[in-house]
């Protein structure tokens, strides 16, 4: 209470209050029943100058160790037993006090109608700007999801379990083919976990949203634009540091090249889901996605489904990840991985399979022998990549435009 009195203006209504309780208010205004007016004005200190006025209208006096508000119940006859002979809401109309009070406010009026005439047009639908609208909405939604540790701990412990299941099961890829396509599944699995970070997303937006629907769009509090501009900004910081946690757990213990860590964790933030993903026909739709973006049926064997490739977001997301955490790479075949070949006689291997290698890529272990050629068919991750899902590291600046506009385009159509 003290802190809503350093407020320019507060009217309290108080049943029965104490009589320290009753020294806080600076002025009152007492109805009886029937809602008449007895007394309207300042208390006074110990509320002095209201027991004056009961006592200098002929009401009994009033007791020093007596609560002040009780007395003045009981004079006016509002309290439990008590009775009044005396008709106040009279005594109230006739006294110099209601006299001085009334021509206090034939002086307000007098200059309020001296001042020029006030714009009556409506300008805006709504009391206060977008900008305070979603000020005030990200501060709120920043607060109900710190009171709300059950939903953060699930984003986090999700994070954290799912980058340490998948790095463990992927652990320490080698730089071979079958490493190459390891780590590749490894980036994929981990875009897998925006499903269950989706769907803990839409329990606390439906419930918001129902609020909105119910209270604060009929009265016209703040518009819905601000409320899922809220809602996308309260997301960003908790989906940060989930990312964080799912890279530390998964990129090093996949194997992936240090020296590429600090761009592909920037890329790992772009995984994280957004409100506009909270709809009943999410799951079939992602299901879409995941099918359709060149990992889990390769582009060459799509058929006429190709369009779908080229549409799905995750297509793009899926070639800036892969493009950068094991692009232009150099592959080194595993034993089994190897092709053995016997050159024609007089020739080396290297004389042999040059031009092969100079039209469909590839080494040779062992160019110089003129007998067991080993061959393997790939040099560069950009070629593996290419030859077998379509992923270019070329393409990642057009990827991170392509993101971008998805993104630009979910929300402004949401």
């Amino acid at each position: 209470m003290a802190k809503l009195s350093c407020a320019p203006h507060f009217a309290f209504s108080i049943h029965q209050p104490s009589a320290e309780l009753f020294q806080v208010f600076d002025r009152m205004l007492l109805l009886r029943k029937g809602g008449e007016t007895v007394y309207f004005g300042d208390l006074g200190k110990n509320a002095t100058t209201l027991i004056n006025y009961f006592e200098s209208n002929g009401s009994r006096e009033c007791l020093p160790d007596e609560n002040p508000a009780e007395f003045m119940l009981d004079v006016i006859g509002a309290g439990a037993t008590a009775t009044s002979t005396q008709d106040w809401h009279a005594i109230w109309r006739s006294s110099e006090e209601s006299k001085r009070l009334q021509k206090e406010v034939d002086e307000i009026h007098t200059t309020g109608r001296n001042h020029p005439p006030v714009e009556a047009t409506l300008q805006s639908e709504f009391a206060t700007s977008w900008l305070n609208q979603t000020g005030l909405l990200l501060k709120r939604n920043l607060q109900a999801y710190w009171r709300d540790p059950t939903y953060l701990m699930a984003k986090l412990v999700l994070n954290v379990v799912g980058g340490l299941f998948i790095g463990f099961t992927f652990f320490k890829s080698k730089n071979t083919q079958q490493g190459t396509q390891n780590k590749l599944f490894a980036i994929f699995m981990a875009t897998i976990l925006s499903v269950p970070l989706s769907n803990q997303l839409q329990v606390p937006f439906i419930n918001t949203r129902t609020i909105y629907e119910i209270r604060e769009r009929p009265s016209r509090m703040y518009s819905w634009t601000a409320l899922i501009t809220a809602q996308l900004l309260v997301e960003i910081p908790w989906n940060i540091l989930g990312s964080t946690l799912l890279y530390f757990c998964w990129y090093w213990t996949v194997g992936f090249e240090s020296s590429r860590a600090g761009y592909t964790y920037l890329a790992v933030a772009a995984m994280c889901p957004s409100a506009e993903i909270a709809a009943l026909a999410f799951s079939i739709l992602f299901s879409f996605v995941l099918m359709f973006n060149g990992v889990l049926q390769p582009f060459r064997q799509l058929g006429w489904w190709r369009w779908m490739y080229r549409l799905s977001p995750y297509t793009y997301l899926i070639e800036g990840l892969l493009g950068q955490a094991i692009g232009n790479q150099e592959i080194q075949c595993s034993p089994v991985e190897f092709v053995n070949l016997e050159p024609p006689s007089g020739q080396t291997c290297g004389q042999y399979l040059d031009a092969w290698i100079s039209r469909a890529g590839g080494y040779v272990t062992n160019p110089d022998a003129s007998s067991s050629c080993q061959f393997c068919s790939v040099r560069l991750t950009d070629q593996f990549l290419a030859q077998n899902f379509n992923i270019f590291y070329a393409h990642h600046w057009r990827n991170v435009g392509l993101l971008v506009a998805y993104i630009i385009f979910n929300v402004s159509i949401f």
